[in-house]
């Protein structure tokens, strides 16, 4: 590995990790499978993490500030109904989708590793305040009329919008991606008032291979 800023070194090895992530899941990385993504010795990884859980948390957290910068930037060119409907949005890209996968695999390493699971708790909960201000600066502007206070609203919305896409991104079920997106439409009607008409093309469901959920999903944004 070519030499680099002790930053930019770090930097390296946890979008390394998030790409080995991307094809196997947290349960299915080690050291030496980032290492050699990376071109390095697993000597590099245990330099700048004390140890793989630690940088497993780096990697998610790094994850989460990354989506939280784009839902800063969506919030201020669109209005709150755009910003909400684009993140709930079936239409993916490759690096959203693969996104999706990351924090699919950090719901299932959560239950297992209890520091790790501290770690997506509280960037959910950051991810959580995100969408209560989205919600309120909707409101006060009249998009939305809340059946619910804002941050009950919020933990509706991730829940269902989560369950939703990863059941219908499984390989046999029952459940379509058209399916799931008129659910979601529903809910949204239901809990915040959004006008059906407003509903009409920003919700659109495509192949298996290209959901994504409400936070590049399962992500703070």
């Amino acid at each position: 590995m070519a030499y680099l800023p002790k930053e930019e070194r770090r930097k390296a090895i946890i979008l390394a990790t998030l790409e080995v992530v991307a094809e196997k899941g947290f349960a299915g990385i080690t050291t030496r499978v980032i290492a050699t993504k990376l071109g390095a010795a697993t000597g590099i990884l245990h330099h700048h993490f004390k140890s793989l859980i630690d940088l497993k948390c780096e990697a998610l957290r790094f994850l989460s500030r990354k989506n939280e910068s784009n839902c800063i930037k969506m919030a201020q060119e669109l209005t709150p109904t755009q910003t909400l409907l684009k993140l709930l949005s079936f239409n993916a890209s490759a690096e959203e989708r693969s996104e999706v996968s990351i924090w699919i695999s950090a719901a299932d390493e959560a239950t297992r590793e209890p520091e790790f699971g501290q770690v997506y708790a509280e960037e959910n909960n950051k991810h959580h305040q995100w969408l209560c201000n989205n919600l309120k600066e909707g409101a006060k502007a009249g998009e939305f009329t809340l059946s619910l206070p804002a941050e009950l609203a919020a933990w509706k919305l991730m829940a269902v919008a989560y369950n939703l896409y990863d059941i219908s991104s499984l390989p046999h079920t029952n459940l379509s991606p058209e399916m799931a997106v008129e659910i979601i439409k529903q809910e949204l009607i239901t809990t915040l008032g959004v006008k059906s008409k407003d509903l009409a093309s920003r919700l659109l469901p495509v192949n298996k291979e290209q959901t994504t959920c409400i936070s590049t999903a399962k992500s703070p944004a």
